[in-house]
């Protein structure tokens, strides 16, 4: 059976095993405290609940295994249902199969020890297919020209098609001056582009400012260690009473950690945000008195590649604003709405000798809204213009509209005052 089929094959039976896989959890685990009969009922109706949709799946395979043209393999298509099961929960989610354990074993040891140059990129799955979320600032991806919403359809010449994240990132990682060729699938003219990842030593950008119709815009590229450090030291000299323009976009790297210290430089002294699953210890941030530096109106500039330690970052400062003057707030996020990866994930060994990659805690904000899988939405959306190859670069409509929220907001505190 050729492989384009059963992936197709497979993607049908993607659905029928996540209804009888995951909804019947589902409504076992939120369902309401129950008596003694009503919890006889609710078991009867659980199990009436698994047992349907199993029967679906069942018959759906049989169909299949006797009416498709070709025969079919169960085991490539049971992993491929298994596969899109996952991108179904959750876009960083992957089913690794007992076959491939000593390779991603393999993968994960040398990221850990350094052995293999990671291309500084954050991958996650759409239709099947990896996807840049975000392409770190000083990275090899990034200096190939990598960006946010690439959808990468081939590495080193090999579709990527069903490939897990782990392995597309093993195959973008390898020793210094290795290069790598990447096919992705971009918005603009042409919508294929060949892209050659040079692998070399790097380290992450720390935040910087840069100007802009006159204003001055921090950009924090990721929050990698000492990234709230150096953001202190930024903006220390600063006016506080001045707003802020700050650029959070193409921003998905570092620590959560890193992230809350930066927002204490913004927000009094309360909650930041909480990490909170059903199997693994909690953690809450929280500014302390004295932590906060900056008090005036901030604007922040947000995108699709902005994820994790960024969307708590601007989480936890919009979420610090109590005006309920809608057309007078003192925080604004700008562009487009954020990726939603407030996450964190842990790998689940199977019983077969394969595993589950899971999101097995979710970030909250101060109000308690998990981050994942919606993210944040702007206050001012922004639809930014695509680039066309060998173009003039075209005008960067989210910067313009935070410079012009800047101004305003700026004349607005100088006349209160």
């Amino acid at each position: 059976m050729s492989k384009s089929r059963l992936s197709g094959v497979a993607a049908s039976l993607a659905l029928v095993t996540s209804l009888f896989v995951v909804l019947p959890r589902l409504g076992a685990q939120e369902g309401e405290p129950a008596t003694k009969g009503k919890a006889v009922k609710d078991e009867k109706e659980a199990k009436d609940g698994l047992y349907r949709p199993l029967g679906l799946f069942t018959e759906v395979l049989t169909l299949v295994r006797s009416n498709y043209v070709e025969p079919v393999e169960m085991k490539p298509l049971l992993a491929g249902a298994f596969s899109g099961m996952t991108e179904a929960m959750d876009p960083f989610a992957e089913y690794i199969p007992a076959e491939q354990m000593a390779a991603f074993r393999a993968a994960e040891s040398a990221r850990e020890k350094g052995d293999a140059i990671d291309p500084g990129v954050i991958l996650a799955r759409r239709l099947g297919y990896p996807l840049v979320v975000s392409a770190v600032a000083g990275g090899p991806a990034a200096a190939a020209g990598l960006e946010s919403d690439d959808l990468i359809e081939k590495i080193g010449g090999k579709s990527v098609r069903q490939m897990s994240i782990w392995e597309a990132q093993s195959r973008l990682s390898g020793k210094s001056g290795a290069k790598v060729e990447v096919l992705v699938v971009r918005e603009g003219k042409p919508r294929h582009r060949t892209l050659t990842v040079t692998l070399h030593s790097w380290t992450p950008e720390g935040p910087k400012t840069e100007r802009s119709s006159g204003e001055t815009v921090i950009r924090i590229p990721d929050f990698a260690p000492g990234t709230a450090a150096a953001l202190r030291s930024l903006i220390a000299p600063f006016d506080r009473t001045k707003p802020l323009l700050i650029d959070l976009r193409g921003n998905a790297f570092g620590s959560y950690d890193e992230a809350a210290k930066a927002a204490g430089l913004f927000v009094p002294a309360g909650p930041i945000g909480e990490l909170k699953g059903r199997k693994v210890e909690g953690k809450k941030w929280a500014a302390a008195e004295g932590d906060r530096i900056h008090e005036s109106p901030v604007v922040l500039l947000i995108d699709s590649g902005t994820g994790g330690p960024a969307e708590l970052f601007a989480a936890a400062i919009r979420e610090s604003e109590k005006t309920a003057v809608k057309n007078d707030k003192k925080v604004r996020l700008v562009g487009e709405p954020t990726f939603g990866a407030g996450s964190v994930l842990d790998v689940v060994p199977l019983s077969s000798g394969g595993a589950l990659k899971l999101s097995v805690a979710k970030v909250r904000t101060p109000a308690g809204r998990a981050l994942s899988p919606k993210g944040l939405e702007p206050d001012d959306r922004v639809y930014p213009l695509p680039a066309d190859e060998g173009q003039p670069v075209p005008a960067d409509l989210i910067l313009q509209r935070g410079v012009k929220l800047l101004a305003e907001m700026a004349a607005r505190s100088k006349t209160a005052s």
